[in-house]
């Protein structure tokens, strides 16, 4: 979409001249006098004004212009500006630039003059808005904050609040992209520790060696490669926090060693004999169903009782619909500075659409999906989305059980068929609806610790297949 520029300018062949120099490139508005100009600037979105210094209704009399350029710099100091001058106006010209326009040209026009000083201008002002933009942006709490005014989000402050003073283990549960490692940096610097260092790893990211090493570090020669000392991150960490994310991901081998580390506080290089201790504050996050974990075997139990000493559970976004204007709103802030574009928000019918949707890849796909929009919009305001494929959650929608009532026959029902097909049409839908995650499904159907198990038994009593180790 082309840029936007207001010509004020009370002679009618110098409107006609700067237009067809100017159009090829440009949107051009125009103004006769100054309150056409109010006129021009309230109702559309300028990008650059060109200001005639001679104006009515002292045509001959430079200040008309310069008393508007000081008003539009008070009233709309983001709007630049570039002055017209005649030949014995030079004087006005510098002032104007002391007063905050960007530059100027002189009558008559030389339209390659015209043609660089808007140019030049235009550049200018998109580099200040950008720069603006991501100074905006670097404030914006939507990476440091946990935002939202529903109550469950508001819980969860408080929880934060009550939790991070305490020296105790935390496990913060929740579904990819609630912001699980947000509130793990929101624990640490709300602690007494929040001067110290916080270190997040992902445990799912590495192999069993890789995680030992990084862990606990190692002693050089420890193995083929390790050509010096490293300290690990338990080294590293220590007086401050260590996050451990997907912590179900840790190999077995290494589960008996963090065990030991936190029962003792004690710990070894690989391939040293030092004993070392480490004052670290662990907080581990999962997304998984670590008991369902427990019970096959794969975590083990005297771990899981270590790291469950105080847990926090992270809502998914379609438990607090209501926050997404907020949120849309901060992301939307810092993805548009990023791309250098300047957004004013969303249509109606975008934000409609983004309410009826379930976000199964919560506020992390919200931000995926307001970037895209964002490199795709064509105007300052977002009018359309990338395709959100997936379940409508529509908030006030009748209850699945008060519409299979409404849809039971006049002539009667076999209970028990009846509430074992609404079980499995339940369970189908809650699979649907959460990737065929069995823990997930389970938990969004109601479950707690057990929803892994018992989504495996209504599966199997359903014959619903799902893949194995979903």
């Amino acid at each position: 979409m082309k840029q936007t520029v207001l010509v004020v300018d009370d002679n009618d062949i110098n409107r006609l001249n700067l237009k067809l120099l100017l159009k090829e490139s440009y949107q051009i508005l125009e103004a006769g006098d100054l309150e056409r100009a109010d006129e021009m600037l309230s109702g559309h979105r300028v990008d650059l004004v060109v200001l005639d210094l001679a104006l009515p209704p002292e045509p001959d009399n430079p200040e008309i212009g310069m008393g508007y350029l000081k008003r539009l710099r008070a009233e709309s100091p983001d709007t630049p500006v570039v002055v017209i001058t005649g030949h014995d106006e030079r004087a006005f010209a510098v002032r104007a630039q002391e007063m905050g326009a960007l530059d100027f040209f002189g009558k008559p026009f030389d339209p390659d003059e015209v043609k660089n000083t808007i140019d030049r201008s235009m550049e200018t002002s998109w580099k200040v808005m950008r720069e603006q933009e991501m100074e905006r942006a670097l404030q914006s709490q939507v990476n440091t904050e946990i935002l939202g005014q529903s109550e469950v989000m508001c819980q969860l402050r408080q929880l934060i609040d009550q939790v991070a003073s305490a020296p105790s283990t935390v496990l913060v549960r929740g579904e990819t992209g609630t912001g699980k490692e947000l509130v793990a940096r929101k624990l640490h610097a709300a602690s007494n520790r929040s001067e110290q260092p916080f270190i997040a790893i992902n445990c799912a990211a590495m192999s069993a060696e890789m995680l030992e090493s990084e862990l606990f570090g190692y002693e050089m020669g420890a193995f083929s490669g390790a050509g010096k000392r490293k300290l690990g991150w338990f080294e590293r960490a220590s007086g401050g926090t260590l996050f451990l994310d997907e912590v179900a991901g840790l190999p077995l081998p290494v589960q008996a060693k963090l065990l030991r580390v936190l029962e003792s506080g004690e710990f070894s290089r690989l391939g040293g004999e030092a004993i070392l201790r480490s004052d670290v504050r662990l907080i581990c996050s999962t997304r998984e169903d670590l008991e369902g974990n427990v019970a096959d075997g794969s975590f083990r139990d005297d771990l899981y009782y270590r790291i469950h000493v105080v847990e926090v559970v992270v809502p998914p976004l379609r438990d607090h619909i209501d926050d997404l204007p907020e949120l849309s709103d901060a992301i939307l802030l810092r993805k548009a500075a990023m791309c250098g574009k300047r957004m004013d928000g969303f249509s109606d019918d975008v934000l409609e659409q983004m309410s009826r949707y379930s976000w199964p890849g919560n506020v992390r796909e919200l931000e995926n999906v307001i970037e895209r929009a964002v490199v795709l919009a064509e105007g300052d305001l977002v009018e359309s989305i990338p395709s959100l494929v997936g379940p409508q959650f529509v908030p006030g929608d009748v209850d699945p059980l008060q519409l299979w009532f409404q849809q039971l026959p006049e002539t009667g029902i076999r209970a028990e068929k009846a509430v074992a097909e609404f079980e499995r049409q339940l369970v189908e839908a809650a699979l649907e609806r959460n990737h065929h995650i069995k823990a997930r499904a389970g938990r969004w159907l109601g479950f707690g610790d057990r929803a892994k198990d018992k989504m495996r038994y209504l599966c199997d009593k359903y014959d619903i297949e799902v893949q194995e180790g979903l």
